[in-house]
C-alpha cells in the first residue's frame, strides 16, 4: 500500500497512484494494482529515479517525486 507520486518527463504531468493488490485496484480512485506495467516498473525504485515504463502506447519515463507509505 504505497502512495507514489510522479511526474512525466515529457509531459511535466503530475499524478498520484496507490499500489494495491489486483482485487483493491481502482483507477477512479487512484489504486493501481501492483500487476499493472506502470506498478511494475516503479518496483524498486526510490524518490529521484526515473522509471522507463512500457505501456500500450509506447514508452514513457515517469520520475519519481515522492513515495509514502
Amino acid at each position: 500500500l504505497s502512495k507514489v507520486e510522479l511526474k512525466n518527463v515529457k509531459t511535466g504531468m503530475k499524478m498520484a497512484y496507490t499500489i494495491v493488490s489486483e482485487s483493491e485496484a481502482n483507477l477512479k480512485q487512484g489504486k493501481i494494482s501492483v500487476t499493472t506495467p506502470i506498478a511494475q516498473g516503479l518496483l524498486g525504485k526510490k524518490v529521484g529515479d526515473v522509471a522507463e515504463i512500457t505501456i500500450p502506447q509506447g514508452k514513457i519515463s515517469l520520475e519519481i517525486t515522492g513515495i509514502s507509505f
